[in-house]
């Protein structure tokens, strides 16, 4: 691995907004040292696992500041990662590190989160210094190994707090499956069946460096990150009659750094400004070879993409008025560049995006018990794709946002939320792409619109001390410009721009306190229900792809200071994907899984889990019609995959 070179440090980010000050309104929850000691956690996701009916979410923040990436905050300030996922953030901030936790279930006075009305703030310790240590064993089908290792010191010079974390990943993933081919749709006789052997590898290193200081009036904050990561995927097919065994091997290198800074000034009168740069860039090599008996492999595909993306961000505002203003303005720009050879044709795209966008928010109690906020921004962009022939897409869209916020009682709130919201676009779309796993070969999109979407939303939030707390949340969207995979004139299919659908949603979160039966224990409950109608011209009203209608979970868990444990299960879901000539169905089976987690000495910390303990059974149905869906089914292909039980053991504690 080259991670050593001069470049690694100057080049990279793992960016989060600096600390500014924040309104005075309450927290619903406070968690403070004593109360955060009732809990047996390893790191904050752990943590934030053990609240009741939080949900942590994470949004689409592909590009540039503007959109909080998660409903948490550290320190009052957004975790902006590009590298990372919020859990994986969360999962490399050790519980020794955190001091107290706020939890708002309502309003809050954070004008970032305002799409959200569940929000955690997590205060860390200043520390002089202190090495938090993690470590895990993953056990699965016959193949036992290290599969992570991680080290994070905190320390202080001068005025300055650092923080340094080092990680290493070596993860394995298999699985195992019947792939039954039928010559028609409606034929229960087998033309062919093989045997399907997926095996997954992922091997990577990330550092990550965070130094803060206290300014006289305000704060400054460095970050930097770096990390390259390696996957290796294998199918292999081995048919029932004596044949050839055949299969794919996919090998793709990622190399990430990122570079950013927060600087905040804070005026006498709590006027703040802040001042957010950010600085990224990313290399992915990716090679898709073919193999078949002891036969010599063969290239099919490969591509090399390279990232870019930097960004600037200027704010000004009191969040500690009473009506909390705020203001200010965001550039970034962004680019992709990738060369693909499939088979003998070479293909290069590139992709460009120039994004300013001004905004204004504030909050205003209309009457009491009555909270009104509101956020308006507007979205100008230029989009460039190609480069022989560049195609142009400019777009200047207003994105309001308002939520009023009652309160009830001191256990109950509702919230009303409505905006109007543009998705960001996926650049990989506009680029080739090729599934090893399904044999499909997707085209880069040639001019594509992102999606917009108005959206209404009620959320009821309520507790019964001492017996259950739940929170409902009714959705309903319209959307414009839906992406659908449609055919293209070279006969591949791409990403396009497909009209408009409805969007039904309800989330739901349930916990039943069942300490009657069992001392801190206690039963909870999720479930989502999407439903959407688009006028699909192929084949009539369906469903967007990608939609999973039902989703329920259903667990029981018991937290104490020096033991938890807990049981859960996923009941079956069903997802359907539609394609030009086919409908793709993923059906899913019911899912165990299992943890305990004690403490073994004088801060040292064990967690046991056993994901998917009965066996996972997916099935995936393919009908493929000819020459599309507006025709009748021409033949169908079903693989039952089975996944076996995944144990894994992990040590953590602090030197």
């Amino acid at each position: 691995m080259n991670l050593m070179k001069p470049v690694v440090l100057p080049s990279l980010l793992l960016c989060t907004l600096l600390s500014p000050v924040y309104g005075q309104q309450p927290a619903d929850k406070v968690f403070d040292h004593s109360a955060l000691a009732k809990f047996n956690a390893q790191h904050a996701l752990d943590l934030l696992n053990q609240l009741p009916t939080f949900v942590l979410s994470e949004g689409n923040n592909e590009r540039g500041l503007s959109g909080a990436s998660s409903n948490v905050l550290i320190d009052g300030a957004v975790p902006l990662s590009k590298s990372d996922s919020i859990e994986t953030l969360l999962r490399q901030l050790p519980i020794s590190q955190i001091a107290s936790l706020e939890l708002y279930s309502g309003q809050h006075p954070f004008s970032q989160l305002s799409e959200y009305t569940q929000v955690v703030n997590i205060i860390k310790k200043a520390q002089a210094g202190s090495i938090d240590w993690r470590a895990s064993v993953q056990s699965q089908h016959s193949d036992h190994t290290l599969n992570e290792a991680m080290f994070n010191l905190q320390t202080s010079y001068a005025d300055w707090q650092h923080t340094a974390s080092v990680k290493w990943l070596n993860n394995h993933a298999y699985s195992s499956g019947v792939l039954t081919q039928y010559a028609s749709a409606q034929s229960q006789q087998a033309a062919s069946i093989e045997q399907e052997h997926f095996a997954e590898r992922e091997q990577g290193v990330q550092l990550a460096l965070i130094s803060r200081t206290q300014l006289s009036q305000g704060s400054l904050q460095l970050n930097a990150s770096a990390q390259q990561t390696d996957w290796r995927t294998r199918y292999r097919w081995t048919p029932a009659e004596p044949a050839p065994v055949n299969g794919t091997t996919d090998n793709e290198q990622a190399d990430e750094y990122e570079l950013g800074f927060d600087w905040l000034t804070v005026m006498p009168d709590n006027w703040q400004w802040q001042l957010t740069g950010l600085a990224r860039q990313a290399q992915t090599n990716l090679s898709i070879q073919e193999w078949q008996s002891l036969e010599p492999a063969f290239v099919t595909f490969e591509q090399g993409e390279r990232k870019r993306e930097q960004v600037l961000r200027l704010a000004y505002g009191n969040p500690t008025l009473t009506l909390q203003p705020g203001m200010g303005i965001e550039g970034s720009y962004n680019s992709v560049t990738a060369n693909t050879r499939d088979g003998g044709d070479i293909e290069h795209s590139k992709v460009t995006e120039t994004r300013f966008e001004p905004f204004v928010a504030a909050s205003w109690p209309v009457a009491p018990k009555w909270q009104l906020s509101g956020k308006l921004a507007l979205e100008q962009a230029t989009l460039t794709a190609g480069i022989d022939t560049e195609q142009s897409l400019k777009h200047r869209l207003l994105k309001p946002q308002l939520k009023l916020g009652h309160d009830l009682s001191e256990t109950s709130q509702l919230t009303l939320s409505a905006q109007h919201q543009v998705e960001q676009l996926d650049f990989a779309l506009f680029q080739a792409s090729q599934s090893s796993g399904f044999s499909r070969t997707q085209s880069g999109a040639t001019q594509l619109k992102p999606m917009q979407y108005t959206e209404l939303m009620l959320t009821w939030q309520y507790e019964r001390p001492g017996w259950f707390e739940f929170t409902l949340s009714p959705l309903y969207q319209w959307q414009k410009d839906i992406q659908e995979y449609q055919l293209q004139s070279d006969g591949n299919g791409a990403i396009n721009n497909a009209g408009r659908a409805r969007y039904f949603g309800l989330d739901s979160e349930w916990s039943i306190n069942t300490d009657r039966l069992l001392s801190a224990s206690r039963i909870e409950l999720s479930y989502t229900w999407r439903d959407a109608r688009y006028d699909d011209p192929l084949s009539g009203v369906r469903p967007i792809t990608d939609l999973t209608p039902h989703e329920f979970i259903v667990g029981f868990r018991r937290d104490q200071a020096t033991l938890s444990w807990g049981i859960e299960a996923f009941l079956p879901t069903r997802l359907r994907e539609y394609y030009h000539n086919e409908v793709l169905t993923e059906r899913a089976g019911t899912e165990l899984s299992a943890f305990i987690q004690t403490q073994i000495g004088d801060g040292l910390s064990l967690r046991a889990e056993m994901n998917t303990l009965n066996k996972a059974k997916y099935r995936y149905t393919r009908v493929l019609y000819e020459p599309d869906r507006s025709h009748s089914p021409a033949h169908s292909a079903v693989l039952d995959e089975t996944i076996q039980p995944q144990l894994s053991l992990t040590l953590s504690g602090q030197l």
